[in-house]
C-alpha cells in the first residue's frame, strides 16, 4: 500500500510540476539512460526519478532530452520525419535556439543537476556566440537528408508502390499498350523492362548497369513523359512530382564535389536534353560515373565520406547517341529511336500504362545472359566510320588508281582530310578500311593494303547498291549488311 501511495504522490506531483511550467510529459525512461541510473528490481522509472531527488522543474524542454538521449544533433536528426531539407533545417536551428533561452538553464545552481544536459546547452550557446547555429544546422541538415532521410522515406514509397506481387497479364497489356502507341520494338520493350528491374535489384552488378537513351528529331513524340513517367513511378512518386528527379551531366559528375548527385538518393534519374554534342572531354568521366555505384562527397568543413549511388539514368534528347558517345560503340546505353507521333492521350493515361508495365515487371532468372543480349550502341566511331566507308566506295577511282601498288590509312586520311588529319580521323579511316579492306593487308607489313583488290572490293560493293542508295549516298547500312555475310561466323 505504501508503495502505490508513493507513487501516486509522484504522478500528482509531476502533473502538479507539469502543470506549472507548460511541458509535455517526459520520457523519465531516456533520462535515467542519460544518466546512467539503474533501477532496482520492480522499479519504474518515473519512481527512480523520484528517488534520486529530482524534480521535473529542472528538466529542459523533451526535445532536448531526446537530442542528447540519441547521441547529439545528427543522431536525432536521423529519427525525424520531415518532408524536405528546409523543414529538418528549421528543426534544428529551432531545436539550438530553444535550449538558448530553456529556463531549465538559467538556473546556474540547478544546472549541475543533469550535466550531459547541461553540455548540450554549453554547446548551443557556443555556436550561438560564434554565429554558427546557421551553418550547423545547414550542414547536418545537408547530409542527414542527402544520405539518409530522403532514401530512408524514398524506400517506403517505393516499397508501398511496388507492394504487390507482380501481374504477368497486366504487364503483357502494357507492353502491348506501349507498343501499340509509341511504336517499340520488342526489344526495346525488353531494354526497358531491364532498366525498371536493374533499379529493384538488390546488390546489382554495377558493371551491368544499363541506361537509357531515348531520341528523336520529330517533334511531340511523348519521349520526355515517357521518362518522366517511368522516373517517377521508379521513385515511388506521382506524376506532377517529375521535376524532383530531373538533373544535369555536370551534377551527376559532381563538377562541385561540395554536392551530391540525384543519384545518391533516387532510383532512377532523368537527364533531358543533358548530353552534349562534343564529350571529348567529358566523356571518360560519363563512362566511369554510369558503372559505378559509390561517389565522395565532400561535404563543406567535414570529412569526405563514400555514398552509395545508383547510376540508372534515363537520356532524352533531339540528337542521336553518336553525337555523344565518343567510342566506335558502347555497353552502358540502350538506344530507342522515335520518330513518329503517338496517338494524344492524357497524362494520368500514360502514367497509368508505365505503373502497370514498372510494377509488373520481372527480371530474367540470369542476369549477365540478359545484359549480353542487348546490341552495343553506335558511337562516334562508328559514324565516322561509316562516313569513310562511304567515302572509299564512292571514290575508290580517285583512292585505289592503276599503277599504285599499295596504299595505307594514313594516305587516304590526308586525301579525304585534305589537311594533316587528327588522331580520330586517322582512326576513323583505319577502321574503315580494316571493315572492308581487311582481307587485303601485306602480311609482312600490315598498314599497307593491295591496292587493285580494294578497288575490287569497293566496285563489287558498289554494283550491290540499289539506285535509290547511290543517289542518296546512304549506303552504309547495305554495305555493313554484306560484310557481316561475308564473315565466317
Amino acid at each position: 500500500m505504501a508503495k502505490k501511495k508513493l507513487e501516486q504522490d509522484l504522478v500528482e506531483q509531476i502533473q502538479s510540476e507539469q502543470h506549472t511550467n507548460g511541458t509535455i510529459k517526459h520520457d523519465f525512461k531516456k533520462i535515467a539512460e542519460i544518466m546512467f541510473w539503474t533501477p532496482a528490481k520492480g522499479e519504474s522509472y518515473n519512481m527512480l526519478f523520484m528517488r534520486m531527488g529530482k524534480s521535473t522543474l529542472d528538466l529542459p524542454h523533451p526535445e532536448i532530452v531526446d537530442i542528447v538521449h540519441a547521441g547529439g544533433l545528427q543522431q536525432w536528426a536521423e529519427t525525424l520525419r520531415v518532408d524536405s531539407q528546409k523543414e529538418l533545417y528549421e528543426r534544428l536551428f529551432n531545436a539550438m535556439r530553444r535550449t538558448i533561452v530553456d529556463p531549465a538553464f538559467q538556473d546556474k545552481k540547478k544546472m549541475d543537476e543533469f550535466p550531459p544536459l547541461t553540455n548540450f546547452y554549453y554547446l548551443a550557446q557556443t555556436l550561438d556566440r560564434r554565429g554558427k547555429h546557421h551553418s550547423e544546422a545547414e550542414s547536418i541538415s545537408e547530409v542527414t537528408w542527402d544520405t539518409i532521410l530522403a532514401r530512408k522515406f524514398l524506400d517506403e514509397r517505393v516499397a508501398k508502390m511496388f507492394g504487390n506481387e507482380p501481374d504477368k497479364q497486366k504487364f503483357k497489356e502494357a507492353s502491348e499498350k506501349a507498343r501499340a502507341i509509341w511504336g517499340f520494338s520488342d526489344k526495346d520493350i525488353d531494354a526497358l523492362r531491364y532498366f525498371v528491374c536493374q533499379s529493384r535489384h538488390e546488390n546489382h552488378n554495377p558493371s551491368m548497369n544499363k541506361s537509357i537513351y531515348l531520341w528523336g528529331q520529330e517533334k511531340q513524340t511523348g519521349k520526355t513523359t515517357i521518362a518522366r513517367a517511368i522516373v517517377t513511378i521508379l521513385n515511388g512518386d506521382k506524376f506532377d512530382n517529375f521535376g524532383r528527379y530531373e538533373s544535369s551531366l555536370k551534377a551527376e559528375l559532381q563538377y562541385n564535389d561540395h554536392e551530391l548527385p540525384l543519384s545518391a538518393y533516387c532510383n532512377a534519374v532523368l537527364l533531358d536534353e543533358a548530353m552534349p554534342k562534343d564529350a571529348s572531354k567529358t566523356y571518360g568521366g560519363v563512362k566511369q560515373a554510369l558503372t559505378s555505384d559509390t561517389t565522395r562527397y565532400n561535404q563543406k568543413y567535414k570529412s569526405i565520406k563514400t555514398i552509395p549511388v545508383k547510376r540508372y539514368y534515363f537520356c532524352t534528347s533531339n540528337e542521336p547517341a553518336t553525337d555523344f558517345i565518343q567510342d566506335k560503340n558502347e555497353r552502358r546505353f540502350y538506344v530507342i529511336e522515335m520518330n513518329k507521333k503517338p496517338k494524344q492521350i492524357s497524362f494520368k493515361e500514360i502514367y497509368s500504362i508505365w505503373k502497370d508495365f514498372c510494377v509488373n515487371a520481372e527480371p530474367e532468372e540470369d542476369w549477365q545472359e540478359w545484359y549480353n543480349s542487348f546490341e552495343f550502341a553506335d558511337g562516334a566511331g562508328t559514324r565516322d566510320m561509316n562516313e569513310v566507308i562511304n567515302e572509299l566506295i564512292l571514290r575508290r577511282e580517285e583512292f585505289f588508281p592503276d599503277g599504285k601498288t599499295y596504299i595505307t590509312p594514313v594516305q587516304i586520311a590526308r586525301m579525304i582530310y585534305k589537311n594533316e588529319p587528327s588522331t580520330s580521323q586517322k582512326q576513323a579511316v583505319r577502321a574503315a578500311m580494316e571493315e572492308i579492306f581487311n582481307d587485303f593487308r601485306v602480311a609482312s607489313n600490315p598498314s599497307n593494303y593491295r591496292t587493285s583488290d580494294c578497288y575490287s572490293k569497293a566496285t563489287e560493293l558498289y554494283n550491290e547498291l540499289s539506285f535509290e542508295d547511290k543517289q542518296s549516298g546512304k549506303i552504309t547500312e547495305e554495305v555493313e549488311k554484306e560484310v557481316e555475310n561475308d564473315l565466317p561466323f
